[in-house]
């Protein structure tokens, strides 16, 4: 415990254990350097458990966090960021209100900022990326009181079908095209071309079966340890040296395989491939995938539903009340 900061481990009902740091900047943007330092310095005690920070940092991270605020970026603002960069965590997804703290003025005078967040590590990303933070309304604080459930709501449901872009590397997949494309399609132009193309997805899960291939690559790790074992006692075994040699290249493609996948799922697209950024793709999969779902939605009433049969029937009903209608007549005349 800091006078800024609480910190304290919590072992849920399953046996997992998961850290919570409760913050409390002060005003004083040089007073908050310490804080700054707290929290780097617990980031680097236990990176491997789920770390949750969540509580009032009094300073926001960007311009757009302060309705009317000044457009530009401040030197407490780029010294929070250096800190949450160094800490490597991020805002769990929210709802609810944004703007979290008011000055309760009105007029003019009126001051509404962020200032409360909720972080998370990149376990928590990976263990509860279900989880959200709920601002709530603020009351006769001025400040919103937040909630974090971790109770995941998600249904489970099929994925859709992916094309992955390593795949058009692999040597089949040439022959597997002109194929399909070559087979006869009856009815329109457009109906013969969406043929060859349900045709042609059902071949490529069909031979490409396990599009990631992560557990390809860890197989190959095994064969290798066992060969490497083997030519501890028969050094010179050109057969063992041939395995070894062959087993090494399926891994190298197999490397680069999983690089190119991961990029492909993290919706990176400036980052050049060949650099071993696989630590860095799998983060931002997990952080795409925990801001991928909608996990509470408010209604028109202003309640909030979090079950996953609630939000589709809702979002279902809103969309067929808004197609359904009838617009206005398009006038003819310019």
């Amino acid at each position: 415990m800091i006078d800024q900061a609480i910190h304290g481990k919590v072992v849920l009902g399953n046996e997992t254990v998961i850290c919570l740091s409760f913050v409390y900047g002060l005003c004083d943007y040089r007073s908050r350097r310490d804080l700054w330092k707290d929290l780097i310095f617990n980031a680097h005690i236990d990176s491997s458990v789920p770390w949750l920070i969540l509580g009032d940092f009094n300073v926001s991270r960007y311009p757009q966090d302060q309705l009317n605020g000044p457009p530009r970026i401040s030197k407490a603002m780029s010294e929070f960021n250096e800190c949450l960069k160094a800490m490597e965590v991020d805002d769990i997804q929210s709802v609810g209100r944004f703007y979290t703290w008011s000055n309760k003025r009105a007029g003019n005078f009126t001051v509404n900022k962020k200032l409360d967040r909720v972080l998370a590590n990149w376990e928590w990303h990976n263990i509860f990326s279900h989880s959200l933070a709920h601002f709530h309304n603020s009351g006769v604080s001025d400040h919103s009181p937040v909630t974090v459930p971790l109770l995941d709501h998600r249904c489970s449901s099929n994925k859709p079908f992916k094309f992955l872009n390593f795949w058009v590397k692999d040597a089949r997949f040439s022959g597997l095209v002109r194929s399909v494309w070559e087979q006869r399609a009856v009815g329109k132009p457009l109906e013969a071309v969406l043929c060859k193309l349900r045709n042609l997805k059902r071949e490529l899960k069909s031979v490409f079966n396990k599009p990631n291939p992560s557990p390809k690559r860890e197989a190959l790790r095994e064969e290798i340890e066992c060969i490497q074992s083997n030519l501890l006692s028969n050094p010179s075994n050109a057969g063992l040296l041939h395995q070894e040699k062959l087993l090494l290249s399926k891994l190298w493609k197999a490397k680069v395989e999983e690089e190119s996948f991961l990029k492909q799922k993290s919706r990176i697209s400036w980052l050049r491939l060949g650099d071993s950024n696989t630590k860095f793709f799998h983060r931002t999969v997990s952080a795409l995938h925990h801001r991928n779902h909608i996990g509470k939605l408010q209604k028109s009433d202003g309640s909030w539903i979090s079950s996953q049969p609630e939000i589709e029937q809702e979002v279902v009903a809103y969309f067929s009340g808004l197609l359904g209608e009838q617009g206005p007549p398009v006038s003819s005349a310019f």
